[in-house]
This record gives structure tokens, sequence and C-alpha cells, in this order.
């Protein structure tokens, strides 16, 4: 990924990760139907030195409807292990900064959802944690979703 024009490398993917990426993917497409695109671990470009490549892009479209990579989403969506304090701290602001509308961070370890919405004054205005037994509907989809089907 690329922040602020550095190149960052990942380590490799556990299997908790790899699953949990499995299960968010699952439970998007089926709250987010045809119109809607599932892009997964690809170039988001936020600006000239901002390309995140977020776990989870969901955009308004279909892919032959572009013919570059994608410039905003209406949900952007992290899976975390080790990475939960850059998510939600640096992510989370450079998120904001670019103004998409609502960000996810599936906490693994702690089985947990992080909500962002409304960016302003390059942050969130809402910011609220949900456990595993309660509930989250997308801004864009209108949908309920159980944050467990999110986590391992």
């Amino acid at each position: 990924m690329l922040i602020d024009g550095i190149i960052l490398a990942e380590g490799p993917m556990n299997p908790p990760h790899a699953i949990t990426l499995e299960l968010v993917d699952e439970a998007l497409r089926a709250v987010f139907g045809a119109g809607w695109r599932i892009r997964s671990q690809s170039p988001l470009v936020l600006g000239l030195d901002l390309d995140p490549e977020p776990d989870f892009a969901v955009i308004a479209g279909t892919p032959r409807g572009g013919s570059g990579h994608p410039t905003t989403a209406d949900l952007v969506i992290e899976v975390a292990d080790s990475s939960l304090d850059f998510d939600t701290n640096e992510k989370r602001l450079l998120y904001a900064q670019a103004g998409i509308r609502e960000y996810w961070v599936v906490d693994i370890n702690g089985r947990k959802l992080f909500v962002y919405r409304d960016p302003q004054a390059g942050d969130y205005a809402t910011q609220t944690i949900l456990g595993s037994t309660e509930i989250v509907v997308p801004l864009a989809a209108l949908v309920t979703m159980h944050v467990a089907q999110l986590l391992v």
C-alpha cells in the first residue's frame, strides 16, 4: 500500500485473518446486490501519494463501468489483527480526509466492529464500537447485518 508517498509492505496473513476476509466478503455480497462492486485488497486511489488498498471497498456501479482504479467508495472495510492501532488511527484519518462516508474495522482479536461515519474536518463525527451480538446497517444498503457474520 502507498501511504503519504511511502510504500508499506504487509506481513504474511494468518489463518484467522484469511477466514475473516472470506466471511466479510460473503456478508457483503449478501447485502449489496446488482449495481455494487465489492473490491477486495485492490487499489483505491485517494490521491497522488495515497493508495491504501483496503481489504474491502464497496463501490456503486459495475466493473465494466470504469476504466481505472476507483477514487472513492461508499464503504471501506479493514480487517485487523496486528494492524488494529494503524487501522483505527492513521487509516481512519486518511479515509475521513478523503471523504469516505463510512469506514469499518473488523477487530479479529477483540471480536468487535469499529464503525466510523460522517467525515468532517479530517475525522469521523460518529464513531461506534459494536460487539459480536449487535447489528449494523451499512448506510449504502440499509439492510441489517449481524456483526457476528463478520467474525470467526
